[in-house]
């Protein structure tokens, strides 16, 4: 586990960027990035956020970033033509289509699910629609990162990413299937109603885990690394 100026280097990768339930958050650089563009646009603390930094916070851009910002302008000044971003552009394999199709699918179908039934049952609110509500788009999403390919990038690289991504789907459809047997459980959905949905996310799981066979081995920065967060956590209380 990686530390830069008090954040977790990349933590936010390979989360379900559920802040709102996460204790890591005083350590994500992007849930500090989107404070700061919140206050921004909050008139009570404008003033803050627009303050210039101290003089000891500036610095100028690593090396790094500088060809990073190089290349992007430069791309800017000279777009590739058609063919060229046909050739670059990323896909799902064939082969993997169908699990992509019924990644949608399931997110679809569960918003619509999600939208008739929103308020008819008072019963039905709290801790397991909510995971419901929250996974059902990020599974598809993920699901079709874990299956893309770039073309041009280091196949290495690429199966780090698509791991990763596969391992946050796996635990959202996990999380979710947990959430669909509590209704029927607790009888505020039937079990026919719930079947359907249940059986896309164990399909849809038994799917990637044949494609991504090791994602659930995937470390995702402090979120897999218990020993790792508790020695960096036990050092910020002694401070």
């Amino acid at each position: 586990m990686e530390i830069q100026d008090g954040f977790i280097v990349g933590i936010f990768n390979y989360c379900d960027r559920w802040c709102e339930r996460c204790a890591l958050t005083s350590h994500c650089e992007l849930f500090a990035d989107q404070a700061e563009i919140e206050a921004s646009c909050d008139p009570n603390l404008k003033v803050v956020a627009d303050a210039p930094p101290l003089p000891e916070d500036v610095s100028p851009p690593p090396a790094w970033m500088r060809e990073l910002i190089a290349e992007a302008n430069d791309a800017c000044r000279n777009p590739p033509s058609r063919e060229e971003w046909e050739r670059m552009r990323p896909r799902v394999p064939s082969e993997h289509q169908p699990i992509n199709a019924r990644a949608k699918e399931y997110a679809m179908r569960t918003f619509q699910w999600l939208t008739a039934t929103e308020g008819t049952s008072p019963g039905m609110t709290g801790d397991a629609r909510d995971v419901i509500t929250w996974f059902h788009m990020m599974i598809a999403a993920k699901v079709n990162r874990a299956l893309t390919r770039w073309p041009d990038v280091d196949s290495s690289e690429d199966e780090l990413d698509n791991d990763g991504s596969a391992k946050v789907a796996l635990l959202g459809i996990d999380q979710s299937h947990g959430a669909w047997l509590e209704l029927v459980e607790r009888g505020l959905v039937g079990r026919n109603e719930a079947d359907p949905f249940i059986a896309d996310l164990v399909w849809l799981g038994d799917a990637l885990e044949r494609v991504r066979p090791h994602a659930r081995e995937f470390v995702r920065p402090a979120f897999d690394e218990p020993e790792a967060l508790a020695t960096f956590l036990a050092g910020e209380r002694s401070r």
